[in-house]
């Protein structure tokens, strides 16, 4: 890819969006006992679905990996303001180690507190989220002091 894809951009429910994101990652929720809460309401916006599909679907999946089993709670919820959307993805896990906060959208950024069995690969895959963002001309990012877990937010302009 050379970060230059086209964008397919249409008008889609964001709401819809969302869930076929959460459809992706669900069976990997069910499996570790962890609940999904979808506060998002619906509304029209033009973006590319596809890649949109992909940013929540690893902000998801992300997410799934870092919290608790049974404990585990992600919510998805969306602030709507007159010229831009905020989509919010917060979870109760273990949230983003300090050190490792201003390096997670690096490309292949691998944190060393990563005391998972097999190796992510490249890093969070937050890289990719950042593209697709910025592309529609929105960002990503973190929040960094969350009592606990980790919160995303995703700023899509209307």
């Amino acid at each position: 890819a050379t970060g230059r894809e086209q964008l397919y951009i249409k008008e889609y429910d964001i709401l819809n969006t969302i869930e076929k994101a959460i459809h992706f990652v669900i069976a990997e929720a069910r499996n570790k006992n962890v609940s999904i809460i979808n506060n998002v309401t619906s509304l029209k916006l033009n973006f590319d679905e596809d890649r949109m599909i992909q940013v929540f679907t690893n902000l998801l999946s992300n997410a799934i990996k870092f919290v608790d089993e049974k404990a585990g709670e992600i919510r998805v919820s969306l602030e709507n303001f007159p010229k831009h959307v905020l989509i919010y993805v917060e979870d109760n896990g273990k949230g983003i180690p300090e050190e490792d906060f201003n390096y997670i959208f690096d490309k292949f950024y691998q944190s060393k507190n990563q005391n998972t069995k097999k190796p992510q690969g490249s890093g969070f895959g937050l890289a990719i989220c950042k593209h697709i963002v910025e592309s529609h001309g929105g960002t990503i990012r973190a929040y960094e002091y969350v009592e606990k877990g980790a919160k995303f937010v995703v700023k899509l302009p209307k």
